[in-house]
């Protein structure tokens, strides 16, 4: 397929603004290819066909496959540490902040379902191909980086046991929430609706009123949870 080629930008449209397209068709063309098909069988030119540009096109704008996929990283995990840092602003506690990146995972699998399968891939293709880690880490970090300030203001409410580990709370809350992608990417939005209904039923409104019991962890509990801190979690 051919692109077309750029000639003067019409009235209102400014300078540039047709590379700038032609790279976001790149990305969301390939947000598409990673998802449905991981790195490794991805290739530029069934990235390109996608997009309705040339190969040509797509090394011009990202050069590699790998800084391609570091874009879309970007791009994708963007989105999501965008939404989710208003969700959580007012979050104090574990069942807020779960219920906050929760909905916000669901409203971005109803209007860009592709991202839950790349969320999905993502860090499978990132510990199969060493030249991926450090831009996969990158986006992980910061999403991490943000839920552990939400998780240190709950601390500090007291709605969250202060002797916790905050990382590793951040840690436990994103599990969840790429169950929920791991989800999203094999079930229709609609089923999903209702696993999502069913565990803020069983799980989230089961749970004890914020500032309970749950503030004030037992002795024993306690100190598993620092035993089992020391234990690095499974990818």
């Amino acid at each position: 397929m051919t692109e077309r080629k750029a000639g003067k930008s019409g009235p209102g449209r400014p300078a540039g603004s047709d590379s700038i397209d032609t790279r976001q068709r790149v990305l969301d063309a390939a947000i598409r290819c990673f998802a449905q098909s991981g790195y490794g069988p991805a290739t530029n030119s069934a990235i390109a066909e996608i997009a309705g540009v040339t190969a040509g096109s797509v090394f011009y704008h990202f050069g590699t496959k790998s800084k391609l996929f570091e874009a879309v990283c970007a791009e994708v995990y963007g989105r999501i540490i965008e939404r989710s840092s208003v969700a959580i602003s007012g979050a104090l506690s574990v069942r807020e902040l779960l219920r906050a990146v929760l909905s916000v995972s669901a409203r971005l699998n109803h209007e860009h379902p592709e991202l839950a399968g790349f969320v999905v891939t993502a860090p499978i293709d990132a510990r199969r191909h060493k030249e991926l880690s450090e831009g996969f880490a990158a986006v992980s970090t910061r999403m991490i980086e943000g839920l552990t300030e939400a998780v240190g203001r709950g601390q500090e409410a007291g709605q969250i046991p202060d002797d916790l580990d905050p990382v590793l709370v951040a840690r436990l809350i994103l599990a969840v929430v790429d169950g929920f992608a791991h989800a999203a990417a094999a079930t229709d939005p609609v089923a999903l609706d209702t696993l999502d209904a069913l565990f803020e039923r069983l799980l989230l409104d089961a749970a004890s009123e914020p500032g309970e019991a749950s503030a004030k962890p037992r002795a024993g509990a306690a100190r598993k949870s620092r035993r089992d801190s020391s234990q690095p979690l499974a990818g």
